[in-house]
This record gives structure tokens, sequence and C-alpha cells, in this order.
């Protein structure tokens, strides 16, 4: 494509992670005590097995911690002194030691010499400062990438600085042993908000799980449970909710595909894109690398799946058959052309198709280059709209667009997008849409020097396919998580040129993925 968008000069500047996402780690007694300020007044093997296994593992299956990827724990400069020597430090992870009076080489001189202070050369870094600056380190490379989760883990100040602003917006879980006991000797104490109740920060904690008492095995047979605490998802919420109206009073309607649908009208939801925050839902995970392909593929004007295919992303495969493609009367595409879609539209409006090996270069109306161009000259301007909806090309098409505008707003220098869906398969297509037009006004926005806003999704026939009842009932059990965020990894100097390795989602912790079979 010779007609390129280049990207703004702040471009690395619009997309910098202010401070880390993290989750704490904390042991309490029914009076929220957590120690005397050196020691933890009881001993619960079980408790300390929790810690090391939710501090150590990773999320990927059967992935071991290394330098490329582990975990980071962050402490203050006494729980750090609490641990026993010949534990520090932990192991398998980043130990994170806030202090304004010691270095990493002093700490590095704590550990015996040899083997067990070489070894520990690269999993010991102190922070001169607070929880703040080490969630700043953490959210520069090479650790934002490198580092899968940060957890807090004390102690009373540095849990007391996790509640409050900056560091509570980016706190992400909460994961808390109750010991139920009543220990005389603890002198510093962690409350935590009960479930339900909203901080003063505008933070409401809801709990996701706790488990039955149990029983240790230690000599006291101490009880104790473990509970997991998250802040309340909203946004998230907005979808969940309108997925269970649609099943409870939705009409039912017949469709083209012949499954059948629960369907209503005319429905809003509004996702915040601030401080790289992008709404990917976590009630089941979501093809990111699919989303992220797909509309890069849509940026490049780019009219045949198989480069998708190819890329392992198979979303167009059923749309692009040859059985498909000849139900729609187009016998003379081939395989996986799928006509003036979405890209071609984007880029080319106007412009007539042939097939997807013709250069189109300077044919018809580039949408995205004139509302790049737009948003700088003109920021106040009301019609910058990219729109995929071409009723002469309509049947030229495999599939009409079903996202069809996109409506561009400036405000306080922040970039915000409405979608129109007119057609919003609620089970597959939303969660893969909603993301799809987050990350495309991000990089509108880079392009634009602008930080993103919000991302306002207006949607049209909104429908839950009849067979996907079941699977959208199953997700509706689960309580929401936090939202991941987005990183750039690398930029590039052009729009068109940016590829999905270029960009990383971090700190995604979703529920496993639901099966749902796509209504063809």
């Amino acid at each position: 494509m010779s007609f390129k968008i280049p990207m703004a000069a702040t471009v690395a500047e619009s997309s910098r992670l202010m401070l880390r996402a993290f989750s704490l780690v904390v042991a309490v007694d029914e009076n929220n005590g957590i120690g005397d300020g050196k020691t933890i007044p009881w001993h619960v093997p079980e408790d300390m097995k929790f810690f090391k296994d939710i501090t150590t593992k990773l999320r990927g299956k059967n992935v071991v911690p290394s330098l490329e990827k582990r975990n980071a724990v962050v402490m203050g400069r006494k729980t750090w002194d609490s641990i026993p020597l010949k534990f520090r430090p932990l192991k398998d992870r980043l130990n994170v030691v806030l202090s304004s009076t010691v270095t990493t080489q002093q700490l590095l001189e704590e550990i015996p010499e040899g083997e067990l202070r070489q070894a520990a050369v690269n999993d010991i870094i102190a922070v001169n400062g607070g929880l703040e600056e080490a969630l700043r380190l953490l959210a520069s490379p090479p650790y934002v990438s490198s580092i899968e989760t940060v957890f807090c883990v004390g102690g009373g100040r540095v849990y007391a600085d996790c509640m409050r602003p900056p560091c509570v917006h980016v706190l992400q879980a909460i994961y808390r042993t109750i010991i139920h006991l009543r220990a005389e000797n603890c002198s510093v104490h962690f409350h935590i908000p009960a479930a339900g109740t909203v901080e003063a920060a505008g933070v409401e904690w809801i709990r996701e799980s706790i488990t039955e008492e149990q029983t240790s095995k230690n000599e006291s047979g101490t009880v104790y449970c473990f509970e997991k605490l998250i802040p309340r998802n909203h946004e998230e919420e907005q979808y969940l909710q309108l997925v269970s109206r649609i099943i409870r009073c939705g009409n039912v309607k017949e469709d083209r595909t012949g499954v059948g649908t629960l369907s209503l009208f005319g429905a809003q939801m509004r996702f915040s894109l601030h401080n790289n925050r992008l709404p990917l839902l976590t009630t089941k995970r979501v093809f990111w690398r699919g989303v992220c392909a797909e509309l890069l593929w849509f940026l490049r004007g780019e009219t045949y799946a198989k480069l998708l295919s190819d890329k392992g992303v198979h979303i167009w495969d059923g749309n692009g058959s040859r059985a498909f493609l000849d139900s729609r009367g187009l016998h003379e595409y081939e395989e996986m052309d799928l006509g003036p879609v979405y890209g071609f539209q984007w880029r080319h409006f106007g412009a007539e198709y042939k097939d997807y090996k013709t250069n189109y270069d300077g044919k018809g109306v580039d949408q995205i280059k004139q509302v790049v161009e737009t948003i700088k000259t003109n920021p106040d301007d009301r019609r910058m709209i990219v729109t995929a909806w071409n009723p002469a090309a309509l049947s030229r098409m495999a599939l009409p667009p079903c996202h069809m505008l996109a409506q561009f707003y400036v405000s306080n220098g922040e970039l915000s997008c409405m979608l129109y869906q007119r057609s919003c398969d609620m089970g597959l297509g939303v969660p893969f849409n909603i993301a799809s037009y987050a990350l495309l006004t991000i990089l509108i926005a880079k392009a634009t020097g602008l930080k993103p806003g919000e991302l306002v999704h207006t949607l049209g026939d909104a429908h839950v396919y009849k067979n996907h009842v079941e699977p959208c009932e199953e997700q509706l059990k689960r309580v929401p998580r936090a939202f991941p965020f987005l990183v750039f990894r690398r930029e590039r100097e052009f729009l068109e040129d940016y590829e999905e390795d270029d960009m990383e989602v971090i700190d995604y912790t979703p529920y496993p993925a639901i099966a749902m079979k796509m209504a063809v």
C-alpha cells in the first residue's frame, strides 16, 4: 500500500504505561492483625504453600519461571528482613525491596557468598521509594514484558499504600487468608473494606470466591480459609446484563442462518480506554491474537481471508468458503476472496471491486486517512466518520458489514469513538468487536498525537443465538475481573506497518474459553 498514514511524532508517549497493575497477598487474623512488625504470630503451613504457589506459578500450562517470564514480589524493607536468610531472595521471583537507605548491592551482600549470592544477582532489586515508584519501574522495559504478575506482599505501610490512589486504581485482586484466631501480639493491622462497600477512592470490592473453613495440620489445629476479592468491573457488567436481559426478555426471531435468535433492539455500552486499559472481556477468554490480526488486516484494506487463516486466524473461513461464496452468487471470486468488505470500504470506498489481487492505490475514498487528517486539522468537526456500509456494493460482499459505522470525537486531548453495529452476535461477535474498535481507537489516537478516551458501543439488533443460550448462561455465572492493559513493544513509522507482535496484552486473567458454534 503506497498511500500510508504516518504516525505522530509523540507516538511512543501516547501509550506509555504509567503504573503496573498488581495483586495483593495477605494473611490476617479476626482483628485484621498481620503481625508485630517483625514476625507473623501464627504458623499455618497451608498458607505458606498457598503464598508460594500464587506468587510463583505462571498462567500458561506447564510454564516454568525464568528470567524471560516470571512474577515479581514487592515488599518493604522490614518484610524482607523478616524472611529467614536461607530463603532470601524468594525463589523463582523477582524480589523488589522498597527502601530509601539500602541499595541492590547491599541487599546482595547480605546473601552468603558463593553460589547463593551469584544466583541471586538477577533476583533482587532495591527501589528508592515506595510502592508507586516500584510500580512505575515494573511498567517500564524490560519488566513490563518479563514480569507476568506483580504481587505486593507487605508490610503494613506498603499494604496501606495499596489501598490509596493512585495504586488502588491498578490493584487487580486481593488474596486474603483469614486466620480464625485473635493473636494478642499483633501490633500491625490491615483493614480491607468489606465486600460490597465503596471506598473513598471510588473502588468497590466484591468477592470472587471464598473457600470453606479448613483446619491446619499444625500443632494448634488453626482454622483458616482463603478469600479472593476483586474490584467491581461495571463495564463488563453492562455486557453481562444485556446478555441476561436478551435471554430473559428477547423476542424470538428467525434469521438467515436458520439457527434462530433471541433479540432486543437498541442498546449501548461505554468502555474507558484511559491509562492503557483494554476492554477485553474476562468472563471468558477472548481471542486477542485474532482481534489484532483482523483489525490490522482491515486497516491495510485487505479482502483476502487466506492472509488471516495462514496466521492461524480462521474467523472468516466459513464466509470465505467456496460453498458460501457460491450461495451468495459470487462464483467468480477465488475461495477466501471476500469481496469489497470492511477494509476495502475503509480505504477505497466507492471504488469498483474486481478481486483481491488488484492494486487499488488511489482508488475510491480513503476514509481512514481523511479521518486522521481531520482529527489533526479540525478536531471539532462532526463529520469524522468511517462507514463500511456501501449499499451499491453489498451484493458483491461475502457478508454485509455487521459493525458498520464509527464516529470519532476529540475532547481535552483525548480521542473517543462511537461504534454503531447493526447486527450484534452477543455470544461470539460482540466481545471481539469491543476489543477491535478499542484497538482501532488506540491506533488512530497514536497516529494523531492524542490519548485514547472512550469507546461507546451502540447496538441495533442485539441477539443471542438459540444454540448459544446455554454457554452464555454459563458465562453469566462468572464474576468479571479487572480489564487488562495494552502495551506496545515496538512503534512503527506508518499506521499500516504495525504487526501483531508489536503489541502485548498484559495482566489479562480471564476465565477459560467457552465453546460457541459460529452461525454461518
